[in-house]
């Protein structure tokens, strides 16, 4: 599994996608591995603005993707400034 910042929901949805792609599971297969509704994961995977955080938990750590709190630094970027890749050589 690739390292990646998720700083939206379309890209958790499009982690989500590429994950269960690279397991080669079905949307069905993915929901049921992770307790949640075939339709949750289509709409997790189109971006849908969801407020149900435990089942996105549920989905990516069937998936073994796993959610990092990352401390933020004090600036006056926005999260749109912020290159993650340089986010991420600070934790490896």
């Amino acid at each position: 599994m690739k390292r990646r910042f998720l700083p939206t929901v379309e890209a958790v949805g499009n982690a989500v996608r590429e994950g269960r792609g690279e397991l080669g599971w079905t949307q069905a297969q993915l929901a049921t591995r992770a307790g949640v509704g075939r339709r949750f994961v289509v709409e997790l995977e189109s971006g849908h603005m969801r407020a149900e955080l435990g089942k996105d938990l549920a989905v990516l750590e069937a998936l073994d993707i796993h959610a990092v709190a990352l401390p933020s630094v004090k600036t006056d970027k926005r999260l749109e400034d912020v290159d993650p890749a340089e986010v991420m050589k600070r934790f490896e």
